[in-house]
């Protein structure tokens, strides 16, 4: 699959964020402002989702809340096998941060990218007069592929040029990798299957902040620490 192949050779080969001990006002100045900026639109949009509790509603469908939780669990253990901290120290301010702020700001993001593409694709399916369970489809198939393709982007582009080099590079490690992309994107379809038929943000922000908590301890980046580590002052 084209996307997957894209998304893979991003993730290989984009440069690494400087893993340094001192903290970078850019860095996160740039987190912080994708956040605020996903923020922004949302609330300039008046998109209504993020206003609605529809947990119960999506943890009472078996197989909702079923898929959100087998495709959570196996893209994270497959994520665990090729994820590596190098020894860096927990962090313990940044880590709560990053977790809660991403979990919010990023979920909005990729809620306002699939909103975009599914109404790319209800025009389509107007203009063509497509109704019913095709027109359905086409609408979920159309933000899903915006979904997909926004994802690879904003990792490959801006996560990983901000996280420190953190995968294994052997064998197996890059055998694993090629379905771990595999497994990405049905952790994806799962997130999207959640805002599409149950209107349900806050269980998608629920499961990214578990992905987030994942990432933060498994490779441990310095990020949100306010402090230098040579100042003598834990971060």
């Amino acid at each position: 699959m084209p996307v997957l192949q894209a998304v893979e050779r991003l993730e290989r080969y984009a440069p690494g964020g400087a893993d340094t001990d001192t903290p970078s006002w850019g860095r996160e100045g740039a987190i912080a402002l994708y956040w605020l900026g996903a923020l922004a639109l949302t609330l300039l949009l008046r998109l209504p989702e993020p206003f609605a509790f529809n947990v119960p509603q999506t943890a009472a469908s078996v197989w909702g809340i079923a898929l959100l939780i087998a495709t959570l669990a196996f893209s994270q253990w497959l994520y665990a096998q090729v994820a590596i901290h190098e020894e860096r120290p927990l962090n313990l301010i940044g880590t709560p941060i990053f977790v809660i702020g991403n979990s919010l700001g990023e979920t909005l993001a990729f809620l306002l990218v699939f909103k975009l593409g599914a109404s790319i694709g209800d025009w389509i399916t107007q203009l063509i007069g497509l109704t019913g369970s095709l027109s359905r489809c086409a609408v979920f198939g159309s933000g899903f592929f915006a979904f997909l393709i926004y994802g690879g982007a904003i990792h490959g582009f801006f996560w990983m040029r901000i996280f420190p080099p953190h995968f294994r590079e052997d064998e197996r490690a890059r055998k694993i990798r090629k379905f771990r992309l595999w497994s990405e994107s049905a952790l994806s379809l799962s997130w999207c299957l959640t805002f599409y038929v149950f209107e349900d943000f806050w269980s998608v922000v629920i499961f990214h902040a578990i992905v987030d908590a994942v990432l933060m301890l498994r490779v441990r980046p310095r990020i949100f620490r306010f402090v230098s580590s040579d100042s003598g002052v834990a971060a």
